[in-house]
Order: C-alpha cells, then sequence, then structure tokens
C-alpha cells in the first residue's frame, strides 16, 4: 500500500489547526506541515451562546487558507472537525451550513467521548514505549478550553474517566468579573476548580495508588515554556519545576506574561485556570512529577486513519479499552460476575453464526458486547425495573470512543431486552428507521443469550451455534435441570424470528 498524504483541520476555541501527514502502512504518521492560527470564536461564544458572524467570516476565511495549502500538497484526504466550541453553540447547526456552503469544508463535531478517545490514543503512542506508565496507577489529565476530562488506568486497563466542565478558558470567561472585585482572584479561582474535583474525587474508583500523571492543553505549550522546556517536544517537569511555573503565573499578571514571556494576550489569563487544575492533581495524586507530551487531536486522528485504512496495528487495542471500561463500570454496579461472562460468550456465538442473515457488522458486535455486558447494572438501583434504570445510568457515563448516537443504542438494547414489547419505548419511537432495526437486532441477540441462562446458574457447559436454512440450531450440554431455561428461550425467541427471519431452536442434552 502507497504513501500518502492526508490532512486534519482542527476548529478549536482559540486556534485552527492544519496538519498535513503522510501516512504508510509501515511506520506512524509524519508530521509534514503544521499551520496554526489564533482565532477567537471560543473568547465569544462562551459568553453569549452563540457563534457570531464575524466569527463566522473569521472561520471561513482560515479555512480558505487551508484549503489553498491542502491543494498544494495534493492532499488526498481531508478531515475537518471541532469540539466543545461548536457543541455548546445554541446556532451550530445554522454556523456548519454557512460554513460548508462558504468553503466546501463539512465540519464533523465531535461528541467529548471521540474527542477524548482521539487524544488518548495519541498519549499512548508516544508513551507505549514506557509500559510502566499503564502498568501502574495513571491519570491523564485532558484540560481543554471547555472542559477537563480526568482518564484512570491501572494494571494495563482502562479504569475510569470522567469530564467536568473545567476549560481554562470556560474557567476564566465565567470568573474574569472577578478580578476587578478582589485583591486574591487566585483563592477564589482556587475554590471554584477545587469545588468541581471535590465532586470528581467522590466517584472516582478508590484504592488506586497513583504513579504516574500525564497532563496536557492547549496552553502547556507555554507552560513548558515557562519551565525552560522546548515547547513544542514532550518532556517530564518535576514537581519543583512545575511548583515554580505555578509561583510564577499567581505573582505575574497576564499582561506582563504577554510583555516579557512573549505569550499571547488571549492565551495569558488562561495559564493560571489550567496550572491550578494540574497542581490540584498534582496534591491529589501524591507522584513527583508530571508527563506533558506533545500530542493532539489531530494526531490521535491520523493515527485511526493508519488503524482503518493502512492496516497499521496499534500499539493499544481502542476497542480492547472500550470493553475494559464497560467490565470496571459493570464491576462498580456490582453485577454477576459469572452470569455476565456467559450471556456475553453466548450473545457473541449467536451473533457470530447469524452474520450472513443479521447484516450485522464489527462495530454491531462491539455494541452488542457492550450491551452484554452492562445488561443488569440497573440492579444496583432498582430491582424490579432495573432496566429503565440502567437506560438512564448508561446515558449519564462517558464511554471514551463510543458515540452519543451508539451510547443510545446501547441503553436501549439494554432497555428493551427484558420487555414483552420491546417498540412500546418512547425513546424506540425516536429513533432513525435505521437504528430501530439495529437495537431491534441486538436486543434480539441478548434475549436469547439471557434467556440460557435464566437462574444465573450457568447449567450449560458446551454450546455450539449454527445457521440452518430455516432456523438458528443452538446445541448444548447441561449439568441439571433446564426446564427454566427452556420456557424462558421458548418465550423470548419471537423478537429474533420477526428480525432475522428464522426460527431459533433449542436442543438440550442432559449430562448424567
Amino acid at each position: 500500500m502507497a504513501k500518502r498524504l492526508i490532512a486534519v483541520v482542527d476548529i478549536g476555541s482559540l486556534t485552527a489547526r492544519l496538519k498535513i501527514f503522510e501516512v504508510s502502512p509501515q511506520g506512524k504518521p509524519k508530521t509534514i506541515e503544521a499551520v496554526r492560527k489564533y482565532i477567537t470564536v471560543g473568547t465569544m461564544s462562551y459568553k453569549t451562546g452563540v457563534i457570531m458572524p464575524e466569527q463566522i467570516n473569521e472561520l471561513c476565511d482560515c479555512l480558505l487558507s487551508f484549503e489553498q495549502k491542502c491543494r498544494e500538497y495534493k492532499v488526498t484526504k481531508v478531515f475537518c472537525i471541532s469540539t466543545s466550541v461548536f457543541r455548546d453553540a445554541s446556532n451550530k447547526d445554522v454556523v456548519l451550513d454557512q460554513i460548508k456552503t462558504r468553503t466546501g469544508f463539512k465540519i464533523k463535531v465531535l461528541d467529548n467521548s471521540m474527542e477524548r478517545f482521539y487524544q488518548n490514543i495519541a498519549v499512548k503512542e508516544i508513551y507505549y514505549d514506557n509500559s510502566l506508565i499503564f502498568n501502574e496507577g495513571t491519570m491523564i489529565l485532558d484540560i481543554g478550553a471547555g472542559s477537563m476530562q480526568a482518564t484512570v488506568y491501572d494494571k494495563d486497563e482502562f479504569i475510569f474517566s470522567q469530564n467536568m466542565v473545567l476549560g481554562s478558558l470556560r474557567i476564566y470567561e465565567m470568573l474574569s468579573d472577578l478580578q476587578n472585585r478582589t485583591t486574591h482572584y487566585e483563592d477564589v479561582l482556587e475554590e471554584f476548580i477545587a469545588q468541581d474535583l471535590d465532586e470528581y474525587h467522590a466517584i472516582e474508583p478508590k484504592g488506586i495508588s497513583y504513579k504516574h500523571l500525564i497532563a496536557f492543553s492547549g496552553e502547556m505549550g507555554f507552560l513548558k515554556q515557562l519551565a525552560g522546556k522546548d515547547s513544542v517536544l514532550s518532556c517530564v517537569l518535576t514537581r519543583e519545576e512545575f511548583n515554580k511555573v505555578y509561583e510564577y503565573l499567581i505573582k505575574t499578571r497576564p499582561s506582563d506574561l504577554t510583555l516579557n514571556n512573549s505569550i499571547p494576550s488571549f492565551i495569558a489569563p488562561l495559564l493560571l485556570p489550567a496550572a491550578l487544575i494540574i497542581r490540584n492533581m498534582l496534591e491529589y495524586t501524591g507522584v513527583n512529577q508530571i508527563y506533558m507530551p506533545h500530542a493532539s487531536l489531530s494526531d490521535g486522528i491520523a493515527y485511526n486513519y493508519c488503524y482503518e485504512y493502512m492496516n497499521t496495528k496499534p500499539q493499544i487495542d481502542p476497542e480492547a479499552e472500550i470493553v475494559s471500561a464497560a467490565r470496571n463500570i459493570a464491576k462498580r454496579y456490582k453485577t454477576d460476575k459469572k452470569h455476565i461472562e456467559f450471556v456475553h460468550n453466548a450473545a457473541l456465538q449467536i451473533f457470530d453464526a447469524s452474520t450472513k442473515i443479521s447484516g450485522l457488522g464489527k462495530r454491531d458486535r462491539l455494541l452488542l458486547e457492550l450491551s452484554v455486558i452492562l445488561h443488569e447494572i440497573g440492579k444496583f438501583v432498582h430491582a424490579k425495573n432495573h432496566n429503565d434504570a440502567a437506560y438512564s445510568l448508561i446515558r449519564n457515563t462517558d464511554f471514551i470512543g463510543v458515540t452519543e448516537d451508539e451510547a443510545e443504542i446501547i441503553a436501549l438494547t439494554v432497555c428493551l431486552y427484558p420487555k414483552e414489547n420491546a417498540y412500546d419505548n418512547a425513546f424506540y419511537s425516536g429513533l432513525s428507521s435505521e437504528k430501530k432495526v439495529l437495537v431491534s437486532k441486538l436486543t434480539s441477540i441478548l434475549r436469547l443469550a439471557d434467556a440460557l441462562d435464566s437462574s444465573h446458574r450457568e447449567k450449560i457447559k458446551n454450546m455450539t451455534v449454527s445457521l440452518m436454512p430455516d432456523r438458528l440450531h443452538i446445541s448444548c450440554e447441561a449439568t441439571s435441570d433446564m426446564s427454566f431455561e427452556e420456557w424462558s428461550f421458548e418465550h423470548r425467541s419471537d423478537l429474533f424470528e420477526e428480525v432475522m427471519g428464522v426460527s431459533p431452536k433449542l436442543r438440550v442434552r442432559r449430562l448424567i
């Protein structure tokens, strides 16, 4: 497979970036050129809630210059993405339409989950050779302009992730009026940040012994610069080195940072909020140094492109991490581990045997797997209406690497599988026809798999699933009476036959 050039345009709150990469199956994406333009979209939209006409003009001019650069390099594929600056704008749909009409760029607005997914890919590729980082307790702190994400790894597993509305620009915009009211602005700022971080600490998994802290943000290059490091290289700061930078920011006015340290005037006020967040987490984790990678959202998208289209093997399997995250969520809600494992294996066997008639693909298989792992978490909240409780829990959980639409599909599959009438649901009724079909098929498989262990006693020891012209044949061996499971299977087979077109049949051989 030949080398090719791709480009990523990343429209942030304060900057618009163009990165052109050379990609090939043989190695990592190579940056050919990077262009950054400062913009004012975020400074206005976080105040007003909308993107104003002058900011639209500014973006269009910027994108047209990027488009010219892509033509010069004869780029074969351009990804144009944006994050919270568009997510939070109430007029985003009309603005996106205007920009597409005027520039030809179709901006994809990433939800928080996918933004952090790509960021994490870039960070993990940088530190993969240092295997201890993810083998031991590690917190990744991703500080954006509009929000912050804290992600926890331990024993080489994805453990937990939580988003907080604590972006550096958002904090500054919300509290800027206080600067003229108090002589202790930094104390008020710290109290404001600590309040949200305390709420995070209350829900974070306990018992993790932190060894590493990885922190990155749009302002990180300037923090490195103040520490005497190269702003465009990954580096490590000791606690003492970081504290010197922090103390300097406490004592220095933003205007002096611009005058004495050549930091852009609209960036300078954001450094203290970012440093305060890092300092709080530094104290909380108790680690003695901070890894500061030179990693960007654009890098993560380029890596992901290589995984999907260049057959490059990822250093760390992203899908395995998503499954690991789901297992940790199930553990948090004290689900029956043995039952989940049985249903997991049974559901995937049924899925794989049914692919010729289901029309479902690899990504759908992952959504089924996540649905199975999470299908009993609602019992932690409500024994009788556990499926409805599970829907709410899933919709309000951060799944790094799962889009909001996919999270809705998982939540509905978990919600509908025990119901007599799977279609009698307001959320289901609001889906597109394509999503209704997908949810129905995943629900039908989960129903069958769960029915095979209705008693939660894992009676089946060996099971084979094969697709016949007129039926899905499930053959198994059992160690004890299967009357309850056979009855349950019979009553849960209708939906599968309705959506797949074949009748599932169960044959049990009793082991003596």
